[in-house]
């Protein structure tokens, strides 16, 4: 759970030492805020890069998405949009009735 932390109370080196030390021992995270408005965030290094490895597998799934569009409609010049999606409606209402049976 995120807690939040005004970044007056950093000012003392030792205050922050020990926020430092929570979030790297404990993995506690911080909202720093400034003025009553969220300024950034502390959390542990192994959060954030778990954070950047989700983005990637994100990415990289969309990536190939739209890598599989584009071969299926190069595979199939000759069908509209509107034909391709009234095929795919079609074959998943056939799925599901079969799944009822």
């Amino acid at each position: 759970m995120m807690q939040e932390l005004d970044v007056k109370t950093l000012v003392d080196v030792a205050a922050l030492r020990d926020v430092l030390r929570r979030v790297k021992q404990n993995g506690e995270q911080y909202i720093l805020k400034k003025n009553g408005q969220a300024e950034a965030v502390l959390v542990p290094i192994r959060d954030l890069e778990d954070l950047k490895r989700r983005q990637e597998l994100r990415q990289r799934a969309w990536n190939d998405l739209f890598a599989n569009m584009r071969e299926v409609h190069a595979l199939n010049p000759g069908f509209s949009a509107e034909e391709v999606e009234a095929d795919v409606d079609a074959a998943i209402q056939e799925l599901r009735q079969r799944s009822r049976k």
